[in-house]
């Protein structure tokens, strides 16, 4: 019977326990208006040039993050604020690439420069060999088609079109069926070929979609640790009149697709007399960034182990290549500001959250996510001692009636009262903590955004490592990515609700 009582008795204290911790949320600081005002409008000022990576205004607006953290007495892991990580940028090298076709007395016929090469890994990718013509691909994709066996493709180049010879006769090869196309390089490589070359659409007389691959191969691209060192499949693209000089006459190769076509001359076979030599250059160059980090040490001596993480990248896209200055007041000089605001809230506690809050400040997310990366492979608390990860990613703006052209999008940017509030199923707490806090501040959360906006900004590398994700964004507006993206068209105040909305919930975790 006392075994009884005492056990009663100990489930008492725990609920009266527990109910203590459910009381009614508690906004113990109120944003300032002020200071929201003053972040957003100095980090999406003109002097910053829009935060690019690799420029002295992104460090300038790293040194004002670390600044305010300072100020607000934020303890620092290490390196005054700053956990530095490198990238490796990597740009195709036109000067010094070409593709050559050559006789079979070695001599040079055609000099081709117009060529793309298709995620390429390696610094250097210098090939020579044979050339096979395939046809649209290979024959169990494409029944109409026949192609070479193993043995005939191993070691050499495989030259071939886009679509289907039905596509062809429907007149409408030009569009492009990347799940088609990438199914026929798979085969094609499977079989032994050495390298790809993949001829766009006869039917697409402007080059829209070589013009259009161009443009993202052409793009500056980075790596974390040398990722494109890895082996990688050897594929380019050229224009059709690019085919023509590969296969030996004008109009050549638009008479073989069109013999193919017609079933008159289903036989793949090796291009007489020529071969070909691709040589594709990447220029190297490292780059030096860094995550901005501060801590709010818990006030309990066990729990201050575990964290709420509170995260918004402060890259942006910088000049462009017309000279265009991109702001991003709303991406993300808003999320960096509210999350300055948030810290400073938290910062005048004088009873601190019993969980120690983490303010993470993200570098180069535009060009790839690289900082939320980098920091779930270097830590500051153990992923498995992260309570939840919040992640603002654009949210200053209110809708208006040219941000319609959203209308069919599922994140059209939200009135004043909305926010979205994308969360994963790892602790189904977030999820009432929020929409409690929402309910005490006016705001109505919005749960529908699809399982792609996972992958979509930084809380991604947190996702895939199991950690509980609450992504919180007002949505995207007329001016996203543009250089419209600017502090006048801002509301303050739905920043502040945002900002009370992250020290409810962060309060409601930080002590759970």
């Amino acid at each position: 019977m006392k075994s009884y009582i005492l056990l009663l008795t100990g489930i008492l204290l725990l609920l009266i326990f527990r109910s203590g911790n459910a009381q009614d949320l508690k906004l113990l600081h109120n944003a300032s208006e002020v200071n929201l005002q003053n972040h957003i409008f100095y980090l999406a000022s003109d002097s910053l040039q829009g935060r690019g990576i690799n420029t002295p205004e992104l460090k300038t607006a790293a040194e004002y993050l670390r600044k305010n953290l300072r100020e607000m007495e934020l303890i620092s892991p290490e390196n005054g604020f700053f956990q530095p990580f490198i990238l490796t940028s990597y740009q195709f090298n036109e000067q010094n690439s070409f593709l050559r076709v050559f006789n079979k007395k070695g001599k040079r016929k055609h000099n081709i420069i117009n060529f793309i090469a298709l995620n390429q890994k390696s610094n250097v990718v210098d090939i020579e060999g044979e050339l096979i013509f395939a046809g649209f691909g290979p024959e169990s994709l494409l029944p109409e088609e026949r192609m070479p066996g193993s043995k005939d493709l191993k070691g050499k180049i495989v030259l071939y079109s886009v679509g289907t010879a039905q596509s062809l006769k429907d007149g409408n090869s030009h569009r492009w069926n990347s799940s088609l196309e990438r199914k026929k390089m798979d085969k094609f490589l499977e079989a032994g070929a050495k390298a790809l070359i993949l001829v766009t659409s006869v039917q697409d007389t402007a080059n829209s979609v070589f013009r259009q691959i161009e443009r993202v191969a052409g793009r500056q691209n980075f790596s974390l640790d040398n990722e494109n060192k890895k082996e990688s499949p050897e594929i380019f693209i050229i224009t059709p009149e690019m085919a023509n000089l590969l296969t030996g006459k004008r109009m050549a190769w638009n008479k073989l697709l069109n013999s193919h076509s017609s079933g008159k001359s289903l036989r793949s076979y090796t291009v007489k007399n020529n071969r070909v030599h691709i040589r594709s250059v990447l220029t190297e160059t490292k780059v030096k960034t860094a995550n901005v980090i501060g801590i709010i040490e818990g006030s309990d001596s066990l729990l201050r182990n575990e964290c709420v993480l509170f995260m918004a990248h402060y890259d942006h896209l910088g000049i462009g290549k017309n000279n265009e200055l991109f702001n991003g007041a709303d991406d993300n000089a808003s999320g960096v500001a509210t999350l300055l605001e948030v810290a400073n809230m938290f910062s005048l506690l004088e009873q601190k959250p019993r969980r120690s809050i983490l303010f993470i400040f993200p570098s180069a997310e535009e060009i790839g996510l690289f900082g939320s990366d980098y920091y779930t492979r270097n830590p500051v608390f153990p992923l498995e001692k992260t309570v939840t990860c919040i992640n603002l990613d654009m949210v200053g703006r209110v809708y208006e009636e040219r941000d319609s052209i959203w209308d069919h999008s599922p994140k059209q940017v939200k009135d004043f009262n909305g926010i979205y509030t994308l969360m994963n199923d790892f602790n189904t707490s977030v999820k009432t903590i929020t929409e409690k806090a929402c309910s005490h501040l006016e705001l109505v959360p919005d749960f529908s955004l699809p399982q792609k906006f996972f992958y979509t900004s930084d809380h991604y590398h947190f996702h895939k490592n199991q950690v509980p994700v609450l992504n919180l964004s007002t949505g995207y507006s007329a001016d996203y990515h543009k250089s419209t993206d600017t502090a006048s068209r801002i509301s303050i105040k739905k920043m502040k609700r945002i900002a009370n909305l992250c020290f409810l919930v962060g309060m409601e975790l930080g002590n759970q």
